[in-house]
């Protein structure tokens, strides 16, 4: 099941880059390796793993939900006030989870001191050498005054090009595609010692699908206590409450695959019983920053779809017309009998669980759309770029396929311009009752 927009997407250049959420696993996995030898060397009658699992995972926690990994273009953990509020709540949470909990065993102070220690002062250097090692490929923009390569070298950015400040307008006009995307590089540094230049790259950032971001000060005690990097952008995703929808994404996406996963092997096993053909449907949507990602759906047409399409197509000019203008046909022959029903209820959408866990979804979002409907966006607004898709969202509950595909566009939009965590919790609320509803489902 083929698609021309997919094959155009994945004819873009490829950045090649370190992948932002690896960095942060491997910080993790450090940390958790810490964790464990404190445990042994200062709490030796400590005999759980509960413990040394518990700790890591409050640390984990609380340092996501302060911001210490909302960008891999600074250190994370540190001589900073995010770095010492994870430490405070982990330090309080795992007291109230050690009062409930047994197998949470008693820590002594030493411990909780090294932890510090380590988060302070070793964690930080440990961020640095692994950025060393695993480089993030940039564009540096730069007035040239001093050289600053080789210290962005150390602080893990690859400078694959510079460019002079004043030359940045022209080169993203050159380098940019129609729709604003910069398929070289998926972040730009740019040295915004004078503050004129982060004011004129943040005018510059919202007609641009590319991560900037800014660096005031060009040194190491900088880099680790500030000011750090940050992005310059119009339209951020940083704060809390970003950070909270986050977390909801994953604990949300976790329970459900938990719970529904022997419903899931089931409906598996009908797909593979009802039609020969894979388990799982992967195609090419466009996410955040316009970046291409599979989204995975249980399959729910035959295996030959696309040359069904076509024929059906050829013969008639008022379901061409149809799907021309919706990307959808109401009466789609290419469906199966298993797939009409998957459909009808939304469960061929439960994969996109596994999109969420690996960030490249949220829960709630605007629709995934494939290539070939940029151009209609385009003509209303491209703000959905600026965020994670969503596996439901305002239009899912506003009616889905009855409405008109203007309607899509503009309660997507909608949904970005006006976006709170509480209009997050109520569309969830309001998902279960659409798909059960099963209006525009089809």
């Amino acid at each position: 099941m083929s698609d021309p927009a997919a094959t155009e997407v994945l004819n873009q250049p490829a950045v090649q880059s370190r992948d932002d959420a690896s960095l942060v696993i491997l910080e993790l996995l450090f940390l958790l390796l810490v964790i464990s030898l404190l445990r042994m060397l200062l709490a030796p009658w400590s005999s759980s793993l509960t413990t040394v699992g518990m700790v890591w995972a409050l640390i984990a926690l609380a340092s996501y939900v302060v911001g210490e990994f909302e960008s891999t273009a600074r250190a994370n953990y540190g001589l900073t006030v995010r770095t010492q509020a994870a430490f405070a709540l982990a330090y309080v949470a795992y007291g109230g989870v050690h009062a409930l909990w047994s197998w949470c065993e008693t820590l002594p102070v030493r411990f909780w001191l090294a932890l510090w220690t380590y988060l302070t002062l070793l964690a930080p250097l440990i961020g640095l050498l692994l950025r060393r090692v695993l480089p993030k490929r940039v564009l540096f923009v730069t007035d040239f005054n001093l050289p600053k390569e080789g210290l962005l070298r150390w602080w893990g950015f690859d400078c694959a090009e510079t460019v002079a400040i004043a030359d940045l307008p022209d080169w993203l006009r050159r380098h940019a595609d129609a729709v604003g995307r910069v398929p070289d590089f998926d972040m730009i540094v740019v040295d915004v010692s004078d503050p004129r230049t982060e004011y004129l790259v943040t005018g510059l950032a919202q007609d641009y699908f590319v991560d900037f971001v800014g660096i005031k000060a060009f040194s190491l005690a900088a880099y680790l206590m500030g000011p750090h990097p940050k992005h310059l952008a119009s339209y951020s995703l940083d704060g809390a409450a970003r950070r909270m929808k986050r977390v909801i994404d994953l604990a949300l996406s976790v329970a459900a695959l938990a719970l529904l996963g022997p419903f899931m092997l089931l409906v598996a096993l009908l797909i593979k019983l009802d039609s020969p053909g894979p388990v799982l449907y992967r195609h090419r949507r466009l996410g955040r920053n316009v970046r291409s990602f599979w989204l995975l759906k249980f399959r729910t047409m035959y295996r030959d779809a696309d040359r069904r399409l076509q024929r059906i197509l050829d013969a008639d000019p008022e379901k061409k017309r149809e799907f021309e203008t919706t990307f959808k046909l109401k009466d789609d022959p290419r469906v199966t009998r298993v797939g009409r029903w998957l459909r009808r209820l939304s469960i061929d959408e439960l994969p996109q669980f596994l999109n969420v866990l690996a960030g490249q979804m949220s829960l709630v979002g605007p629709r995934p759309i494939v290539e070939k409907e940029i151009d209609y966006y385009r003509g209303y607004s491209l703000l959905l770029f600026r965020v994670p898709p969503g596996a439901t969202g305002l239009w899912q509950v506003s009616g889905r396929s009855e409405t008109s595909y203007a309607r899509r566009v503009e309660l997507d939009t909608r949904y970005v311009r006006e976006w709170t965590l509480l209009s997050d919790i109520r569309i969830i609320l309001r998902t279960l009752p659409a798909v059960l509803s099963r209006r525009g489902a089809y």
